[in-house]
């Protein structure tokens, strides 16, 4: 049954709009019977697409927009890896990406042989078995896996055998047509190693200047990522690899710039979700064409053997590696559901194969339903153990009381508000309360108009608080005494975290800061963390640590520790801690308590007034300087803590620096108590 096909090009607002709705109710509705929405997606494609009721063709703007969506899920899976991990479990990621590559395609060539098909054609067609589309993946980032050890060998092992894979599929190709010569390698061996230099040391330089000369401007940095992700696509085209291999490096050639709490990062993820990924679902979908599952008996035997060999093949691979890297089944399944499903690679590798002459309607008829079982099975399993791991990872977590963390950000100036905010939405734990943007304002003069620009103040404020994925709590506090103001505010807003900018101006020698900061940090009790921030959040490249004598002991510093090392997380950034050798043994003991999933680099000194003068020297500009101090005065002028304001901003002017002081009594942090008592 057919209807009159909806053209994008004469009907392009009706399309759009079916389109739109199919991406909003779909979803929903198996949600609702306990379907992952990606599975409705795929069907939905397949029943109004061109092969089956007819009703939205998938030629023009359809296609390229789904082309799109693949690369976009690609760039997002090389974007939430993290690579400190990677490189912590690069055992994990090599060996499940050697078998889930070498089972598929040792089996899948045996098994196609075996049929008749040439040995070209049987090495073809098992690298589409040996590949997959991490389809599954969205459902991970929703259940918050993205750090869980199954998944990162996983999402690292998808580089190995997309990469292989897809080599093979070229190398096939080649042979075929006469041209696999001596040339031929060379080639291929010089343009991907230059290709690789410019992904992983031009771009990101390039990023990184154009990231400081835009600052935090969304719609033009989210356009510049966007459109380098296209570019690096096209280049591997060009040079004879996959573009979904192209824009998985773009992924993590900009994993460090963008930061997991960022507003950018929120704006990619946003419009990947909400659109470019549906779409490509939907298309996948449209390949489909029910009428070949009425014809010939072979159709069905064809696409019986490619589903059943994809669907063992990388079952024993997920739970050989289980079995050879000590995971539970729970994450072997996780493994099986996110490297089951089949799509970019195999659809490549079919029309290639075609091209070339190797293989013919009916393996091409066998793939297109291979891919739709794949792509329906992986998003189940993943959704039902992924939900098991979830629970087990949450064991002994959920007893606990939560943690009732609150940062709180005083705002003068709404043109510095967006860095002070982003940098409290990366401090933020996951889950804790909204962040409390705050203005202070004297009711005596001209109240009205202070009440009136400290609204719209506020407002802005809430607007970058929004666009970092945060719930937003705007305080307005009255008082002659901004510092007094701020220190009432946040007690009656039980805040536990204050993150407040300094402008670089001291305005009398006596005092560390100036007379505002100095006061609120002598008169209140929470953590508060002084920023001077000179270029965006993102692209800082280091952070360096420095603990004075004596203050890596106690709840307190814990507390600190372990905000310090979730901003190097979400940033994505590497930590540098400089210390005493008197306070290694503790040190030591604080990062093993918080197991952090980055790698710290420890330097210690004997003395701290060489510890700070080795520091100063070697500052960079793009590097971040956190310093830790403490309220009293005695402390900060003997150990020098209290002249690096003053240092930073009269020798180091352009280089971005916090001063933290920890809570001055012991904080109601749950989280902290259970691990230091522990």
């Amino acid at each position: 049954m057919t209807f009159s096909v909806i053209s994008i090009a004469s009907e392009p607002i009706l399309a759009f709009a079916i389109l739109l709705l199919i991406i909003l109710f779909v979803p929903l509705v198996f949600q609702k019977i306990n379907l992952p929405g990606i599975v409705g997606l795929l069907l939905a494609g397949t029943i109004v697409g061109p092969k089956g009721f007819g009703l939205i063709e998938a030629a023009g703007v359809i296609d390229v927009l789904g082309k799109v969506g693949l690369l976009y899920l690609m760039f997002l899976a090389g974007l939430e890896i993290n690579l400190d991990q990677f490189k912590k479990e690069k055992k994990n990621t090599f060996v499940f990406g050697a078998l889930t590559f070498l089972i598929p395609q040792t089996l899948g060539t045996l098994i196609f042989y075996w049929m008749g098909y040439s040995l070209p054609a049987s090495l073809l067609i098992a690298s589409m078995f040996a590949s997959h589309t991490l389809v599954a993946y969205p459902i991970i980032s929703r259940l918050g896996l993205m750090k869980e050890k199954s998944v990162s060998a996983a999402v690292g092992g998808t580089i190995i055998t997309d990469t292989v894979a897809l080599l093979v599929l070229a190398v096939v190709a080649r042979s075929v047509e006469g041209d696999l010569d001596m040339m031929f390698w060379v080639t291929l061996t010089g343009l991907f190693s230059i290709y690789l230099a410019f992904m992983f040391i031009v771009l990101p330089k390039a990023s990184f200047r154009f990231f400081q000369y835009v600052g935090e401007k969304g719609r033009f940095t989210y356009v510049y990522v966007i459109g380098m992700m296209l570019i690096a696509a096209w280049l591997a085209e060009v040079i004879g690899i996959e573009a979904i291999v192209g824009a998985f490096l773009a992924g993590l050639s900009f994993n460090r710039l963008l930061s997991n709490k960022g507003p950018l990062k929120n704006r990619v993820e946003f419009f990947g979700d909400a659109f470019f990924i549906p779409l490509f679902l939907i298309f996948v979908g449209m390949q489909v064409d029910i009428a070949v599952l009425t014809g010939s008996t072979d159709v069905w035997i064809i696409m019986g053997v490619m589903t059943a060999t994809v669907v063992i093949t990388k079952w024993m691979a997920a739970f050989a590696s289980a079995k050879i890297l000590n995971f539970s089944n729970d994450q072997a399944w996780v493994i099986f559901g996110l490297t089951n499903s089949q799509a970019a690679a195999t659809l490549a590798a079919v029309f290639v194969g075609m091209e070339v002459g190797l293989i013919g309607e009916e393996v091409l008829n066998g793939a297109i339903m291979m891919i739709l079982v794949t792509c329906i099975i992986g998003p189940i399993v993943v959704e039902k153990f992924g939900h098991k791991l979830t629970d087990d990872i949450s064991d002994g977590s959920d007893a606990k009381p939560k943690v009732n963390q609150r940062i709180m950000v005083p705002i003068s100036n709404p043109v510095t508000s967006d860095r002070l905010i982003e940098f409290a939405a990366n401090l933020r734990i996951k889950g804790s309360n909204p962040i409390y943007p705050l203005s202070v304002i004297n009711t005596y003069v001209d109240a009205a108009s202070q009440r009136e620009r400290a609204q719209k103040i506020l407002d802005t404020a809430s607007h970058h608080i929004h666009a970092v994925n945060s719930a937003a709590n705007p305080v307005i506090e009255t008082n002659l005494n901004i510092a007094e103001g701020i220190h009432l505010a946040a007690e009656k807003h039980a805040i536990t975290d204050i993150v407040i900018g300094w402008n670089g101006e001291i305005t009398t020698p006596m005092k560390v800061f100036g007379s505002v900061v100095d006061q609120l940090i002598q008169t209140s009790n929470q953590q508060i963390f002084v920023c001077k921030f000179d270029q965006p959040i993102s692209t800082f490249e280091k952070i360096r640590l420095v603990i004075p004598p004596k203050k890596a002991v106690g709840k307190t510093f814990l507390h600190l520790f372990g905000n310090i090392v979730r901003l190097a997380e979400n940033l994505n950034t590497p930590l540098e801690i400089y210390h005493l050798s008197e306070d290694e043994d503790q040190i030591s003991h604080n990062v093993d308590l918080l197991s952090p999933s980055l790698d710290i680099k420890f330097e210690k000194f004997e003395k701290f007034d060489l510890l700070m003068t080795h520091v100063l020297q070697d500052l960079q500009n793009s590097d971040l300087l956190i310093v830790t101090n403490k309220r009293s005065g005695t402390y900060g002028w003997a150990y020098g803590t209290n002249l690096v304001p003053r240092t930073m901003a009269s020798d180091k002017p352009g280089i971005s620096f916090i001063i933290v002081y920890p809570h001055s009594a012991e904080p109601v942090d749950y989280s902290t108590n259970l691990i230091y008592t522990s």
